[in-house]
Order: structure tokens, then sequence, then C-alpha cells
């Protein structure tokens, strides 16, 4: 289940920060203009941000915590996930760069991380992903850093699976100003080390605020899972996948090291599954 990413008990920020140019301000900024539990930025650097407490680490925060966003540098992920597990964390959004998509040494860590995390009983959101938000409840876990979002957002019945954290902002962005069409939730999900566009798309054919669910995707991790599970929801799905030519192919390895696999491929199996 990824309920604990929709609907957390408690959220840490780690990188949250005082400094307007930088996206851990942004990230608190959403996160308080419409999550209502608990909110823990940690900073060793700053005592309180937005009128909030801050704490120095993880192991300082006085609460337990579902979920952490991590904001800081890819080096410092392995030791967030020993020290998040210990505060009884169930999942950490990861939405800074620097794992398998910069090369080997990004590769071997993601997948130190993604050992250790499910050791430890976490699952992984990301990397180098731009969060999730949700219409309905209004928790955004993003560092969009537009606040916009908080008087264009309406809740509706569409829901958006996206690799691309850059796409996921501009297809948001432009339906909000556009107006029309309400979301219920949008993932934007980069590398997908962890949790998959699979295991959302199995989330949101139950999710009763979803209705239509839209997906841009680069590759897909579990394409027999991925294809039953849309054989098996009367809930239209709509994919726009890259990587077709060549070009679009290397273009998607290096943006979130995705192979992308045979465009004739996925198009027949597409069609079967009755994807759009």
């Amino acid at each position: 289940m990824l309920d604990h990413f929709f609907h957390p008990d408690g959220v840490a920020i780690l990188g949250a920060t005082d400094n307007r140019a930088k996206g851990g301000f942004h990230i608190l900024r959403n996160v308080l203009a419409g999550y209502k539990g608990r909110i823990y930025p940690v900073n060793p650097r700053v005592k309180e941000i937005l009128g909030v407490p801050c704490y120095p680490d993880v192991k300082s925060v006085p609460g337990s915590f579902d979920l952490a966003i991590y904001f800081i540098p890819a080096r410092f992920l392995l030791e967030a996930i020993h020290d998040c597990a210990e505060r009884g964390a169930k999942g950490i959004i990861i939405e800074s760069a620097g794992f398998s998509e910069v090369g080997e040494s990004g590769r071997k860590l993601q997948e130190d991380a993604v050992r250790l995390a499910r050791a430890r009983g976490i699952r992984l959101w990301g990397p180098n992903c731009m969060g999730l938000l949700d219409g309905h409840t209004r928790s955004v876990f993003s560092f969009m850093y537009t606040d916009r979002w908080t008087t264009l957002m309406k809740p509706g019945n569409v829901s958006l699976i996206v690799q691309s954290g850059m796409l996921s902002a501009g297809f948001l962005m432009t339906i909000l100003e556009r107006g029309g069409m309400g979301m219920a939730k949008v993932c934007s999900i980069g590398n997908k080390c962890d949790v998959d566009e699979t295991d959302v798309l199995g989330y949101l054919a139950r999710d009763p605020d979803t209705e239509v669910i839209g997906c841009y995707l680069e590759s897909i991790t579990e394409g027999r899972k991925f294809l039953d599970i849309a054989r098996s929801t009367a809930k239209p799905i709509v994919v726009l996948k890259s990587g077709r030519s060549a070009g679009g192919a290397r273009a998607a390895m290096s943006h979130t090291a995705s192979l992308s696999g045979s465009a004739a491929v996925y198009e027949g199996a597409f069609r079967q599954a009755g994807v759009v």
C-alpha cells in the first residue's frame, strides 16, 4: 500500500530552509499551505522557519512521522534512511538528484539505498522527482516554486503518473492555468528506484477520487503487471510514451536512466489492454 505517501501521519522535511531561493523553502511552504498533520522541518542551521520549529537532525524530531521528504545531497541518503526508520517512517520521497541518472556511482548509491530501505521496511519514492500532490486533501509534497496552486487547484477526477519532474510541473501548471479539469492526484516518480508506475497505477485504480488516469512514461518496469491492472479496471488509462525513436531512447536514458524498449511492442500491448 502507498497510503502513507498520500495520507501520512506526520511529515518530516529534510532540507527545509528559510532561504526563499531554494527548493527546501518551497517544499515547507507548500506542505504548510495544505497538509493538516504534524510537520517537522529539519536543518541544523535554522531554529525556526515560517513560524514552525526546526530541528537539527532527524533524531531530534520529537514525534513520529510516516513520511519524510528528502531534499539534501544524495550522499546523505543512507544515513537518512537509518534515522527515519528509527522514527517510524514508512516512506521517503527523494526529490534530490544525483542518483542513477548521473552514472555508475549514482546507480550504486541508489541500489544501496533500495536494499537498506527494504531491510528497514521503508518505501522509496523517486529519486530525481517532484513528489506528489492531492487535489482533494490539498497536500502538496513538492518543491514547486509557485504558490499559485493554492488558488488555481480544484479537486477533480483526473490523476497523473509522470516520470519527468519538469513535464509533471509543465502539465500541472497548464491544467491549473487553463482550468476546466480538476485534479485528483499528480505523481512524479522520477527514477522510480522502488515505487514505480505499476505500484501507483494499482493505487489509483482503487482510489475513489480517481476516474481517469493519464501517464507520461519513459519505460515500464513491470510490463505484464501494468497491463494486468489496466485490463482489470474500467477507468480509462491514457499513456504518452516517450523514447520511441533512437534519439528519444538516448534522452530517456540520460534523464532518468530508463531503458525505453521497442515502441512497436508497447503499442501492441497497450492496444490489447485497452490503454489509449
